[in-house]
């Protein structure tokens, strides 16, 4: 084999091109045959030689007695694993066991040449793609105007944002040299970050139709009954200023306690059983009450789908749970189940109530609720077990820490050197309330003496001890009167689903945002809500197998299921290459037999390659049967 440098012109400019060349012998006479376009290589030319040698020897599979120039090492595995992939593309795949019984093919091969290359995994992949196969997102995009190339890339776009959830630029390195996506998918496009920026604007452009489709699919499909309808919020930051963004925003409550980066703010509609219908992008410091006029709205309009309906039951946290926003909700004569916002109630409501106790968690802790009337709604009053411990830790940490720190700055009064004058010892004590948040569950008292504080002495006052006394508490008011306590504390125990959905979603590539422009940061964002509405299906078939992992462990079950070429060499000197995947452990087998899935999504390829070329011989690669 050689390099042979040409020069080619187009209209606009003129490039060079190398490309791998062999020689063979065929009847007719010598002749060269091209191997491979190497496209440009930016080595020096006096090893190009070196580098033509390498491939064929490893191609012939040849032990080396040198060690070659890394460089050189590291272009000849690049093109030797591209050369192997058009040789096993020629063969036919043999996919069943019964055909390669019937066709069995023999070799005497040398046991201490084989090796394996080339290997990429198709695990989560092939889970994925059977899903969003299920979900028919091709005619979904076909419908919206979508070519071949646009479908193929939008499906890598969502399998890689569950799998290998990451940039563009990572995720069209990931599925060029790590992955088995393109061989699933039968692809031959070579993948690069532009294209994937412009398939996933193009899928932002059409995200409602999108999700509308997805929506009535998982509907249908599953029989949803969609009786509660939960909303809710999350945000996630950008890496970079976004100077000239008109959704990034300051002053927002990040989530990820980021309130030094800029913000964007995602809303979404989601049943009891976690399915998502609806998502919309807000700025990052959008009030949140002031979002479910508009969601309600845009609810309104999948009345045809009966998505929307007065016996359907609005599921929002305090967050979202203003006066206003109830108002609005009974103007719309639907039902909800909120938590209520309210600070105070009319005295006695829980008076002479029994109370009752729920068990939670498996038997592991305890809900005490009482349930009263007030005019048109029930209230329910909750005490968590688990809340109170979490809440007085939270606060028992504040509260010792803020102590602390008093104690200090009182400490320092009697220093020389330090801070004295009472106007700054007292701006010193705000800026403690605003860091550990207690201070209006403290009375402070300062001792001054010609303008210089001299004591700090504290004590907690009654809003203080009303709060420890109150730990754990919450109420929950709703408009549905047939309702019982656990019925209401159930359906509020379901916005437990939401908070998942967000955690999913985070976990598959929400957060954090690097783009600089809005519209590709919309289009990320939408993504991963695509993503999303994948990923919940695959999770209600596992759940219904009763296999309850996170998608994170499935992924980490399906991580050794891989697709890899085998290569030996024979006795008759042939290189025998045979891609194939691997075996399935039991966990694989029991994910995939759940989702109703081939064990073996892709079949046998093998090809074999005579090291020495004979003079009636014009083919030096034969496919087996």
């Amino acid at each position: 084999m050689f390099i042979r440098e040409v020069f080619k012109k187009t209209k606009d400019r003129k490039y060079t091109q190398h490309q791998l060349i062999e020689s063979i012998r065929t009847p007719a006479g010598p002749r060269q045959r091209l191997v491979l376009n190497l496209g440009t290589i930016n080595i020096a030319k006096e090893k190009w030689k070196d580098l033509a040698n390498l491939i064929e020897s490893i191609l012939n599979n040849q032990e080396r007695l040198f060690k070659e120039d890394a460089e050189v090492e590291s272009l000849a595995r690049k093109y030797t694993i591209k050369i192997k992939e058009k040789r096993l593309s020629r063969c036919g795949s043999n996919t069943t066991n019964n055909k390669a019984i019937e066709n069995e093919d023999y070799e005497e091969v040398n046991l201490n040449s084989l090796h394996t290359s080339n290997s990429r995994s198709i695990g989560a992949e092939h889970v994925v793609l059977s899903q969003i196969e299920w979900y028919g997102l091709d005619k979904i995009l076909k419908k919206l105007k979508f070519d071949k190339d646009q479908i193929l890339l939008s499906k890598m776009l969502t399998i890689s944002r569950l799998v290998h959830p990451s940039s563009e630029r990572e995720t069209a390195r990931w599925i060029n040299d790590t992955s088995g996506i393109s061989e699933l998918l039968g692809s031959q496009l070579k993948i690069y970050d532009n294209i994937l920026h412009r398939t996933a604007i193009k899928l932002w452009e059409n995200y409602k139709e999108i999700e509308k489709e997805l929506s009535q699919v998982a509907r249908k499909e599953f029989d949803l009954k969609e009786t509660v309808i939960l909303y809710d919020l999350t945000n996630t930051y950008f890496e970079g200023s976004k100077e000239n963004s008109k959704i990034a925003r300051h002053g927002g409550n990040s989530k990820e306690r980021r309130n030094d980066r800029p913000l964007v703010t995602l809303s979404l509609v989601v049943d009891e059983e976690g399915f998502p219908k609806q998502s919309k992008i807000y700025e990052g410091n959008v009030s949140e009450p002031s979002t479910l006029s508009n969601i309600l709205d845009e609810l309104s309009k999948e009345n045809e789908a009966n998505l929307f309906t007065s016996s359907k039951t609005i599921v929002i946290d305090a967050g979202i749970a203003s006066e206003d926003n109830i108002e609005l909700i009974k103007s719309k004569k639907l039902k909800y189940v909120a938590v209520s916002r309210k600070q105070s109630y009319d005295e006695g409501l829980w008076d002479n109530i029994e109370e009752d106790e729920i068990s939670l968690s498996g038997g592991k802790n305890k809900l005490k609720i009482k349930l009263s009337k007030s005019g048109n709604e029930q209230y329910l009053l909750c005490h968590s077990e688990a809340k109170e411990k979490k809440e007085g830790g939270i606060l028992s940490r504040r509260m010792e820490s803020f102590e602390k720190a008093l104690k200090e700055l009182d400490v320092k009064l009697s220093k020389k050197g330090t801070l004295k004058k009472y106007a700054k010892v007292m701006e010193s004590i705000g800026r403690l309330k605003e860091r550990y948040k207690v201070g209006n569950l403290y009375e402070i008292e300062v001792e001054e003496k010609d303008k210089k504080a001299i004591k700090i002495s504290y004590s907690k006052n009654l809003t203080g001890k009303a709060k420890e006394e109150k730990l754990g508490n919450y109420v929950l008011r709703t408009n549905r009167q047939e309702l019982s306590g656990e019925e209401i504390s159930q359906i509020h125990r379901s916005l437990t689903r939401i908070e998942e959905s967000f955690k999913a979603m985070k976990a598959i590539g929400l957060r954090p945002i690097h783009h600089k422009r809005d519209e590709p940061t919309s289009a990320h964002i939408h993504i991963t809500v695509l993503g999303y509405h994948i990923l919940s299906g695959i999770l209600k078939k596992l759940r219904s197998a009763g296999i309850n992992l996170t998608w994170q462990s499935i992924k980490n079950v399906l991580s050794t299921h891989r697709r890899e070429t085998v290569t030996m060499n024979s006795r008759n000197n042939r290189v025998v290459d045979v891609r194939s995947c691997t075996d399935v452990t039991k966990e694989q087998y029991d994910i995939y037999n759940a989702l109703g899935i081939k064990q073996t999504p892709l079949g046998k390829l093998k090809a074999k390659t005579a090291i020495k070329k004979n003079i009636d011989n014009s083919t030096t690669t034969m496919c087996s049967d």
